[in-house]
């Protein structure tokens, strides 16, 4: 028997809150929620009173307090919608915009008729 092993961590749910209460205009509240991460760490609280600053700089702070841990900024630039903007600016890759769809098997293709 196999055992998974899901992490979930304080800091990623408050900037899933802190990205939902902006989008909602919930300034004070969204801006609470990156304020105790940054408190944690030591750093300076955010101040800004814009949405859209706001959204950009929740953005950056999920960058930094995830790096590198299971797909995060993958999956960030997918749901934003930047994984174009982001990963088209590389020059050592070549990339293209169905590179971000997740393939289906073409067994599966096949077998359902409904997926052709």
């Amino acid at each position: 028997m196999s055992e998974r092993s899901t992490v979930f961590r304080l800091a990623e749910v408050y900037l899933i809150r802190a990205e939902a209460r902006a989008q909602q205009s919930k300034i004070d509240l969204a801006r609470d929620d990156v304020n105790a991460i940054r408190s944690r760490a030591n750093v300076a609280d955010v101040t800004t009173e814009n949405v859209e600053e706001l959204l950009v700089f929740i953005a950056l702070e999920r960058e930094r307090e995830l790096f590198a841990e299971f797909g995060h900024r993958w999956f960030d630039l997918k749901r934003r919608g930047e994984a174009d903007a982001v990963l088209g600016a590389l020059e050592d890759k070549e990339w293209t915009t169905s590179d971000q769809w997740f393939p289906i098997p073409q067994s599966a293709v096949k077998s359902n008729p409904n997926l052709n």
